[in-house]
């Protein structure tokens, strides 16, 4: 049986409930039918892991949650191990895969499950993926001998590969077009690679050379996307580390919005950290979507991106609409999540911070804050 046969079946068999609730999420996946067996995995798991959170006080997993969690864990590995030689092999992301060898620990398939009392509430991811494809493509640079790249990460237009150069010791990342983009596509990779070399910034990520023949250029490599630092980081950052963090944040768009510019993609995974013997440093990456004055590269009909952005109202006007006012509501959302460590705002205890995310996230555009100036000055109470 072919790999699209095989999930086609998986997806008749685990019915459709959930399967487009977190689709966007993968959509760098070039097989739909993944796509969706991915979607319908993660509002599963989600779903349970919801569930065994409000067991956590009471101690005791009730037995029909703890069988149906004990199946999608094995579900998800049985994919996994079908599609490990294939060019869709995926890898779980490493909280979740903890997650559920700790799941795995104590879980019985009768009776329920007595909860250990050491088991944390669990962080739910909602707008970050719990899977990639985990493929790793021995394509070399000019040299093979001095040059072997590892697959790290995969967009829409492009894939992201690692390497280590031997001349200077340290790792860069190597960003490559995939081979089926039409020209606006090819445009708008090229337009990315220029807007960020125009850049002259110590929060902006650098980029090195273009290669017009393979579509692909060379730039520095960050340890950390904010996402995964501030999760592994959460319970030993400081305020005041978090606040040189924001502040960070904070100048990096102010130089941005300074040229003209609106990054349109802002996301846990496009915030980076580069980390020092003595200090962090903000990086931001990713400018595909730039939104650049008089572009014509932003259509009407141009898919919306950045895992927090004001999705409702950018389905409505339009994602050419876009505007400042839409980049400061995605700020106050990773400003909130670099505060308390969750991408979640409805639940903030905090009178102050909640006083400052209701504005800025407010519904009525008019009521945000109109640039990083008013961010700034509202986040005195810090």
């Amino acid at each position: 049986m072919n790999v699209e046969n095989y999930l086609q079946n998986k997806l008749e068999e685990w019915g459709v409930e959930g399967v487009q609730k977190f689709i966007e999420l993968y959509n760098s996946v070039d097989s739909e039918r993944l796509r969706k067996l991915f979607s319908k995995s993660h509002y599963e798991v989600n779903k349970l892991f919801t569930y065994l959170n409000q067991r956590l006080q009471n101690g005791h997993y009730n037995a029909a949650q703890s069988r149906e969690l004990i199946e999608w864990i094995e579900r998800i590995e049985e994919l996994q191990l079908h599609l490990k030689e294939s060019n869709l092999a995926f890898e779980v992301n490493e909280y979740y895969k903890n997650l559920f060898e700790s799941c795995n620990g104590f879980l019985q398939r009768t009776g329920g499950s007595a909860i250990p009392s050491n088991f944390r509430r669990i962080e739910l991811y909602s707008i970050e993926p719990i899977f990639k494809l985990a493929s790793n493509e021995n394509v070399t640079l000019k040299d093979e001998r001095r040059y072997k790249l590892k697959l790290i990460g995969e967009g829409s237009y492009a894939k992201v590969f690692k390497y280590k150069d031997p001349d200077y010791n340290k790792y860069f990342v190597l960003k490559r077009t995939k081979t089926n983009l039409d020209e606006k596509e090819k445009e708008r990779f090229k337009r990315e690679f220029d807007e960020m070399k125009k850049l002259n910034s110590p929060y902006i990520v650098e980029v090195y050379q273009f290669d017009e023949d393979k579509y692909e250029y060379k730039m520095e490599y960050i340890d950390y996307t904010i996402g995964k630092f501030i999760k592994e980081n959460n319970n030993k950052l400081t305020l005041d580390e978090r606040k040189k963090i924001i502040w960070q944040v904070l100048a990096a768009f102010d130089y941005i919005h300074s040229k003209g510019l609106l990054h349109r993609d802002i996301s846990l995974s496009n915030i980076l950290v580069k980390c020092y013997e003595d200090t962090r440093v903000i990086k931001i990456a990713d400018f595909g979507l730039v939104k650049i004055p008089d572009s014509n590269l932003t259509s009407l009909n141009s898919e919306i991106k950045g895992s927090l952005n004001d999705i409702s109202d950018l389905q409505r006007c339009g994602f050419d609409k876009y505007t400042k006012l839409h980049e400061t509501y995605a700020l106050c959302r990773l400003i909130s999540f670099i505060l308390t460590g969750s991408t979640k705002i409805d639940n903030i205890k905090n009178a102050q911070l909640k006083a400052f995310m209701e504005k800025g996230v407010n519904p009525q555009l008019d009521q945000r804050f109109k640039n990083v100036s008013e961010i700034k000055n509202a986040l005195k109470f810090l």
